[in-house]
């Protein structure tokens, strides 16, 4: 057989097989299957299905019972977190009366003033620092975030149902001041002594310009204060505006026609962690006396940071309650409004109601579109002015909908319940408090449901002691399937035990099925002895071919890699005169070819050159490798249906003149993809006309093995070009080039791999273009990449030598220029990134 070719060899190997009859075997397997499920399922399909239907009926019912019992013990839990916070801030309101009583009761001098200021301070939880990464598109912590572990683990055997424990977190935190400002000024308003971080400076405060950000009318206000009395203000804070609502990133700024300037825009937490925040007091005034004698009045400017703290950062359904930074992108936060339903504190800055610093007026708060229209419909052309005549939650409904324009112009969108119509759980908020209590409801809000409390705040100091809402009052959104998950994994255990009931009903039924058992044993018994043997035929016969072609194989890819490592001396050895040891006799002769030119040339360009033909050949050796599996697998299949037909004998002429057929089909195939590779290798250097289109189509049938394998799509956009030259020179640029791009691909198995080929002629070039989405080439590493033995990839997988080579086939055979660059792109209705080569060749 020495001399035959392998076409002939496979042919004649398989036609000697006897292959077992298994298209016969399955036929014989069906009827008898037939048979049994016709005795079976009349006689136990209808109790199966009856019995399921109860089984599924109980399960619905427990999880459904399970949901409702879960939500009401939820809701309950919420509201109670509600409460706490609420009662939380009054407690902290009310230790600012104490403490200015305190200081009232003093005979005060700048001394006492500073040192009270330095006395009074609270540690608040440090922002952490966060870059936006623009490979993510998204905003990316600094520094690690802290991982939140439940441990369920005791020592003890006796404790171990049910443990649990969670470590607490641990949030950087720093001291700081109570108070913006403390100030004793006399009865006329003149500021007597004085520390502030606001405002150093002593003014007359009478004059509303020499108030905090110029929007204080306190001074007419304390003028009849009696003597314990306490004046406290709304809170007064500076707005702060953003025309984006939700994550601040560059798409979103270009989506709004604006710069990515985040620093410009209100702090929202994870949102826009670098944004302006919302800086607000909440001011404290006591008339002093002296002898019974009022001498003038003790002002603190409490820092409004203090309340808000209570809520910005906290969680109602994270382990941790407290995070380290706001998030209000989930929808499980809590935020804060004042007794008129004013928005006083919230995770998104932007949304705090606050004062313009220019006209001391408040910023209006966020309107309807038809309150916009009746607004501009009107004579009044003062927002301010129009709000105060208008009705208080006027009709609000989720089918109103928020005046865009006044987030794209202005970006200013306060939150005020009293007329914010498009958002009717404001309403819902103010029935809840509306006798100094608190409650929940549910409301579809934001394409989810959401579970929603409201708790007053019980501080009635000064201004607040007439209302029935204190201060105001806490709120807390709460995603309900989030809530939820404790019955969800109900219905998980639920479907277990649908699955333990219906693997109980099968083994019952089981038992049924012995009647036709011995049928089906005496058909197995006869077939399984005669089937075993010949699996065990087919199976040696099929490790010897496919260790007789794997061995040629292995052989050529060990002559390969010594070839890429310049060992020229290295032959392979040839035992026969097929297609393989004409391969084998044309890698000696190449060989042989390279060490005579190695030893007449030493430029190193040639030696790459080879190394770099070498390191391709071993690719594409492994490409053969692969296709020849299934044409192997599938020649072995049609000499085994003969084999059986013929010891049976049945096998027809026509039968076995279409399996022979396909046996030469296949065949031919093997021999298709040897002569594909050889004429790739063959060292042809005339020049001659080639069409660009039909050498890129057999580049891509050389690894289109590869690349079905790795799931890399190809999208080709080709003009065809007739051009002069060097095909094969052509076709190894355009290897070179794939290949680095699916070895881009590797470890990144969430990306859309796609390789883009755009070939044109533009005048009296040729321009070829190949686009990769695999995420780009690092900047650093772009200058360098043509550099010879430049790699980014271990020894293993590459050489450095590929990309060099491309670029002295293009800028020395054909004259022409490559370039590499990182360029983003739209495919498939969605954006990809990486890196694009350019070749341009001159046509003339």
């Amino acid at each position: 057989m020495k001399h035959l070719t392998i076409r002939l060899k496979l042919i004649i190997i398989f036609i000697l097989i006897k292959v077992v009859p298994l298209v016969l075997i399955t036929y014989l397997c069906i009827q008898g299957a037939i048979k049994l499920n016709d005795y079976y399922l009349e006689n136990t399909e209808a109790i199966y299905i009856k019995n399921k239907q109860v089984i599924r009926a109980t399960a619905y019912e427990s999880i459904s019972d399970s949901i409702e019992a879960l939500d009401a013990k939820s809701q309950e839990s919420i509201e109670m977190m509600t409460v706490k916070i609420a009662s939380e801030v009054a407690s902290f309101l009310y230790e600012r009366d104490n403490d200015l009583l305190f200081l009232s009761s003093l005979d005060l001098n700048q001394k006492i003033i500073e040192n009270f200021y330095h006395s009074k301070s609270k540690e608040l939880k440090v922002t952490p620092e966060y870059i936006y990464n623009n490979s993510l598109k998204k905003w990316i912590r600094v520094e690690e975030e802290q991982e939140v572990k439940l441990h369920e683990t005791s020592q003890l055997k006796d404790n171990e149902k049910k443990f649990r424990f969670i470590n607490p977190n641990k949030t950087e935190k720093i001291a700081v001041p109570i108070y913006k400002e403390v100030v004793f000024f006399d009865l006329s308003g003149k500021e007597i002594y004085k520390k502030s971080s606001i405002n150093q400076v002593k003014n007359n405060i009478s004059l509303k310009e020499n108030t905090y950000i110029n929007s204080e009318n306190y001074f007419t206000e304390i003028k009849d204060l009696k003597k314990g009395e306490i004046y406290v203000s709304d809170v007064i804070g500076e707005y702060v505006s953003s025309k984006i609502i939700g994550f601040f990133t560059k798409e979103n700024a270009e989506a709004s026609g604006l710069e990515f300037n985040p620093k410009k825009h209100a702090f929202a937490g994870v949102e826009n962690p670098v944004g302006k925040k919302f800086e607000g007091i909440v001011r404290y005034i006591t008339p002093v006396f002296k002898n019974n004698q009022k001498i003038g009045f003790i002002s603190l400017a409490l820092d409004h940071k203090h309340i808000m703290e209570f809520t910005d950062t906290f969680n109602p359904l994270s382990n941790h309650k407290e995070l380290d930074i706001s998030d209000a992108s989930n929808g499980n936060y809590a935020f804060m409004w004042d007794y008129e339903g004013r928005n006083i504190s919230h995770p998104r800055d932007y949304f705090i109601v606050g004062f313009d610093s220019t006209t001391g007026e408040r910023v209006p708060g966020w309107i309807t579109n038809s309150l916009l229209d009746e607004f501009e419909n009107s004579y009044e052309k003062n927002l301010n002015r129009f709000l105060e005549k208008y009705p208080k939650f006027h009709e609000q409904a989720l089918s109103k909908k928020p005046n865009i324009k006044q987030l794209k112009e202005k970006g200013e969108v306060g939150l005020d319940c009293r007329y914010l119509n498009f958002a009717p759980q404001c309403k819902g908020w103010m029935e809840l408090t509306q006798n100094g209590g608190y409650g929940s409801f549910i409301i579809y809000w934001s394409d989810v449901w959401k579970l929603t409390t409201a708790a007053t705040i019980p501080y009635f100091s000064g201004q607040y002691k007439n209302s029935k809402r204190g201060f105001g009052f806490v709120t807390i959104g709460a995603n309900v399937d989030e809530f939820h998950s404790a019955a969800n994994k109900t219905r998980e255990n639920i479907k277990d035990v649908i699955d333990i009931q219906t693997k109980d009903m099968t083994e019952v039924l089981s038992s049924d099925r012995k009647k036709i058992k011995t049928f089906e044993a005496n058909t197995i018994k006869e077939l399984t002895l005669y089937t075993v043997l010949m699996i065990i035929i087919v199976i040696l016969i099929a490790i010897w071919m496919s260790n007789y072609i794997s061995n040629k194989i292995t052989k050529l890819i060990i002559g390969t890699k010594e070839f890429a490592d310049n060992n020229l001396d290295y032959r392979i050895k040839v035992e026969s005169s097929d297609e393989v040891g004409k391969l084998e006799n044309s890698f000696n002769e190449m060989a042989q070819t390279l060490k005579n030119n190695s030893i007449k040339i030493k430029e190193q360009d040639s030696i790459m050159t080879q190394q770099a033909k070498m390191a391709a050949m071993g690719e594409m050796l492994e490409n053969i490798a692969h296709q020849w599996r299934q044409p192997l697998s599938m020649i072995s299949t049609c000499a085994s249906s003969t084999k059986v037909q013929l010891e049976l004998k049945v096998l027809k002429e026509v039968d076995l003149d279409d399996n022979m057929d396909d046996i030469l089909k296949y065949t031919s195939h093997l021999s298709q993809t040897i002569d594909d590779f050889r004429n790739f290798f063959k060292p042809n250097k005339d020049m001659n006309n080639f069409s660009i289109e039909q050498s890129l189509n057999k580049t891509l049938q050389l690894i289109s093995s590869k690349l079905k394998s790795e799931e890399i799509e190809i999208v080709k956009e080709i003009e065809d070009v007739v051009i002069f030259g060097l095909e094969n020179e052509l076709m190894h640029v355009l290897i070179n080039i794939i290949n680095n791009a699916s070895d881009a691909f590797v470890g990144k198995e969430n990306l859309k791999k796609l390789i883009l080929i755009n070939i044109k002629r533009k005048e009296n070039e040729l321009i070829i273009k190949i686009q990769d989405s695999a995420g780009g080439i690092p900047d650093e590493y772009l200058e360098r990449i043509f550099e010879p033995y430049f790699t980014t990839k271990n020894g293993v997988h590459g050489t450095g030598i590929g990309l060099y080579m491309t670029e002295e086939i293009i800028n020395e055979h054909m004259k022409g220029k490559i370039s590499v660059k990182n360029k983003s792109f739209e495919y498939g209705h969605s954006g990809h990134f990486g890196a694009r080569f350019k070749i341009k060749i001159p046509l003339n």
